[in-house]
């Protein structure tokens, strides 16, 4: 047992520690495999983040750096028709304008808009822009009024005259702007009978060169259809015992035939009565529109124009409106004042100075100082 333990003890100290240091040298060699392996580590994980970083450098370019545009006023030559609708915000507007063409990005036109500096607005409208515009050049076109391409039929005109105006704004043949004003596509309620007279609401619409004229009507009609539901023109003319056509019919007659409001249902009581008692009209605003004539002095051959239009011989309504009334004709139409009046003379035209009766002698009266007022004023 003791030669065991002295051998053990007895071991030269260099054979248990080695030549070099021992154990010292091979912790040396340990740590210097150590440090290697973590230098290796160190590089894959820089290496990792640099990979990541020039992702993350690319998500975010993409995600968050300029939208994608064009530059300049666009390709010379072109012609886009973009039509702006009410209500739009930027980004329909945006959606629209790449959809023409016009401009590379919704984001670059949104970011031109929202971020313009003086805070203008795009209103709805026509405009003709170029293809390849950049957002910038396309917002400013916008937003410059004079751009702005739309037509404006006031109240009362009569559909040829606005088809005239359509034909003439497109810059196309009235026979194209006439065959669709028939086009069944526009959606005429089934009581028009397929007339668009009465359904060119007065209004704003886009129109420019380019545009078809089915567009445009269909614009008037819808918009025309939008008003009647909103006023409830059917249950309110079938309250006052008329048809919702009857009701658009008498209203552009109160529409034609007096220039000042307040004397709208006066004119509508008069039709009403005359209706009732089985009387003719009697107005010469219906013989105007047969002739396709705005006088306010007619022959007595014009004044026995054989057609249903011509209420001075034909009792009851004529056969459609005879312009495009505006909503406080229609409001006249369906809320008439209550009483006998059966006459009505405007004696001086040029005040719109309008003068009613439910008698023939005091109406007799009212003719005459129209015919003064003719004397001194000849050739009006």
């Amino acid at each position: 047992m003791s030669d065991l333990g002295l051998t053990m003890d007895t071991e030269p100290r260099n054979r248990r520690r080695g030549k070099n240091g021992g154990s010292r040298g091979r912790r040396k060699e340990k740590r210097g495999r150590s440090g290697c392996a973590v230098f290796i580590a160190f590089a894959i994980v820089l290496g990792l983040v640099l990979t990541g970083g020039w992702y993350a450098y690319g998500f975010v370019k993409d995600r968050f750096g300029p939208p994608p545009d064009y530059s300049g006023a666009g390709v010379e030559g072109s012609a886009v028709v973009v039509v702006v609708k009410p209500g739009w915000v930027a980004s329909q507007i945006g959606n629209e304008l790449k959809r023409a063409k016009v401009v590379k990005s919704v984001d670059a036109f949104t970011k031109a808009y929202t971020g313009d500096k003086q805070q203008r607005n795009i209103e709805a409208s026509a405009y003709v822009l170029k293809e390849h515009m950049s957002a910038k050049a396309a917002f400013e076109f916008m937003v410059d009024r004079a751009n702005r391409q739309n037509i404006t039929p006031g109240e009362g005109l009569r559909a040829s005259k606005v088809l005239d105006i359509v034909a003439k704004k497109l810059n196309v043949p009235i026979a194209e702007v006439e065959a669709a004003a028939k086009d069944p596509a526009l959606g005429l309620p089934e009581w028009a009978g397929g007339n668009i007279e009465g359904f060119l609401w007065p209004a704003q619409y886009a129109a420019a060169p380019g545009m078809k004229p089915i567009d445009v009507l269909k614009d008037m009609v819808n918009t025309s259809k939008n008003k009647y539901a909103t006023m409830k023109l059917e249950e309110k003319a079938a309250a006052v015992g008329k048809t919702p056509y009857d009701i658009l019919t008498m209203a552009s007659i109160i529409q034609a035939e007096v220039r000042n409001t307040e004397d709208m249902t006066k004119v509508s009581e008069v039709i009403y009565n005359r209706l009732n008692k089985n009387m003719s009209l009697g107005m010469d605003s219906t013989v105007n529109y047969v002739l396709n004539k705005s006088s306010l002095q007619l022959t007595t051959a014009e004044l026995n124009t054989d057609s249903p239009y011509n209420t001075r011989i034909k009792k009851g309504l004529p056969p459609t409106p005879i312009n495009n009334p505006g909503e406080k004709a229609i409001i006249a139409a369906l809320s008439p004042t209550q009483g006998k009046l059966l006459y009505f003379v405007t004696v001086n035209p040029d005040t719109g100075e309008t003068k009613f009766s439910d008698n023939q002698t005091q109406f007799n009266k009212d003719v005459k100082e129209l015919e003064q007022w003719h004397k001194d004023n000849p050739g009006r």
